[in-house]
């Protein structure tokens, strides 16, 4: 019987470690600062992994607002564990949004953007 109570146990935890995201907003974990030369800081204030999707200006990219995966508005993706930062260069304007879990490569299925830079977070 303990055998397979550890068993369970060994299970649900194992589905929990892959729960990627909730479909929930992040948009309250996300701290920015602008620093010298349009460089952007994005960093994750809550206790848990988030995805920040963002597009604009970028000095790197010829890619705008509106030129996203599968027609989509932001562009760009990066992952953040608690307390960890991503910078960005800008020439200027720029957009984002952030989503609770993790993203893989080019949008698979983590959250789904409108034209007009509107986001709603999946449950995946």
């Amino acid at each position: 019987m303990i055998k397979f109570a550890t068993m369970i146990l060994l299970l649900a935890l194992s589905v929990s470690a892959h729960a990627r995201n909730p479909g929930e907003s992040a948009q309250e974990c996300v701290d920015v600062s602008k620093g010298a030369g349009g460089k952007v800081s994005f960093s994750n204030s809550c206790g848990e992994k988030i995805f920040v999707i963002y597009c604009g200006d970028l000095k790197y990219s010829k890619q705008r607002c509106g030129n996203g995966p599968k027609g989509g508005f932001y562009t760009h993706s990066t992952n953040l564990a608690p307390g960890q930062s991503n910078d960005v260069a800008f020439d200027g304007r720029f957009s984002y949004a952030a989503c609770k879990g993790g993203i893989s490569f080019g949008n698979d299925g983590e959250y789904i953007d409108n034209p007009s830079g509107g986001v709603q977070c999946l449950k995946r």
